[in-house]
């Protein structure tokens, strides 16, 4: 009995577990994955790391969702995502074209220390919007390793750190 009530207390304060349901992490969360967050992993906006998978609630026409994106750009940065390009404060993104898989290149992305799979279509499939802007304090810019399939902070701008919820483990 001690150890379920363990278990439901590790469960409801620090650890979540959630399924990606479409494929804007592709490849290293296709949809249908599984992750597990720790749901007290940032103290403060100064914790949250270039390259960490993060878990926010984000609000749409009064309902809210759960996210998971790779924060990209940190607040003061000057972030520009131009089609399919990424530079922050002018350095652009470092990329190595590693392979082909279902239909889009998958690339080896760095930027600021952060090394990460993404993967892009030529041409892109759908409308991406550009963004070009300076993140605010406290906020992240935030997006899908799919980058052509992903509502992000391009769509919907930066992630004010009070909506983040957990980080994956």
């Amino acid at each position: 009995m001690s150890i379920l009530i363990l278990v439901l207390i590790v469960k409801t304060f620090f650890i979540g577990y959630y399924q990606i349901p479409q494929n804007g992490m592709y490849p290293n969360l296709p949809a249908g994955s599984s992750l597990f967050a720790n749901k007290r992993a940032y103290s403060s906006a100064s914790s949250v790391k270039r390259g960490d998978i993060i878990i926010f609630v984000h609000e749409e026409d009064g309902t809210k969702y759960n996210y998971i994106w790779r924060v990209i750009g940190l607040p003061g940065e000057r972030v520009e995502a131009i089609d399919g390009s990424l530079k922050i404060n002018g350095e652009s993104a470092q990329r190595e074209r590693l392979r082909e898989a279902d239909g889009k290149t998958i690339f080896r992305e760095q930027i600021g220390g952060a090394s990460y799979e993404i993967a892009l279509m030529e041409p892109a499939a759908a409308a991406v919007p550009n963004a070009s802007l300076t993140i605010p304090e406290d906020h992240f810019f935030v997006m899908g390793d799919n980058r052509f399939n992903a509502w992000d902070s391009r769509k919907f701008g930066p992630v004010p750190f009070k909506s983040i919820i957990g980080k994956k483990l």
